[in-house]
């Protein structure tokens, strides 16, 4: 009986101790963050470049596109840049793990002056999307 019991407690405190390791990786990796990490030394001497390529996409005519738009839980939004030429190509760009879409703006310029009429979603808990959590693009 004494073994069980010892046996049932130490399985307890193992369960107890992944829930615990789980629940924290869990949030670092796919939990919403509303915060900018900071970066490395290296990748700061880039920074004046990357907030060109923002500058122009903040200036730049575009529209905002919403995908339930009235529901704040459910929320998706984009950016759609209509090339002047009127053309029927466009390019969609998404962004990278706990970006959004002015991370992509240097992509979004090239492929402008490239000619292409630009779509850039935030995924789902990224940029101004809602929602909690990360999904990779599963509900997107």
């Amino acid at each position: 009986m004494k073994k069980s019991v010892t046996l049932g407690l130490s399985l307890a405190a193992v369960a107890t101790g992944a829930l615990y390791v789980s629940h924290r990786l869990f949030n670092v990796a796919f939990k919403r963050v509303n915060y900018v990490p900071e970066t490395s030394a290296e990748k700061q001497k880039y920074a004046q470049q990357y907030y060109n390529y923002v500058d122009w996409f903040r200036q730049i005519p575009h529209e905002t596109w919403y995908l339930h738009q009235n529901d704040p839980a459910k929320r998706l939004v984009a950016t759609f840049i209509q090339h002047p030429d009127h053309l029927k190509k466009t390019v969609i760009i998404s962004h990278g793990y706990k970006g959004n879409r002015e991370t992509m703006a240097n992509y979004a310029q090239m492929f402008y002056n490239l000619g292409f009429n630009v779509l850039l979603p935030d995924d789902r808990a990224h940029g101004d999307s809602a929602g909690q959590y990360i999904n990779f693009g599963w509900l997107d």
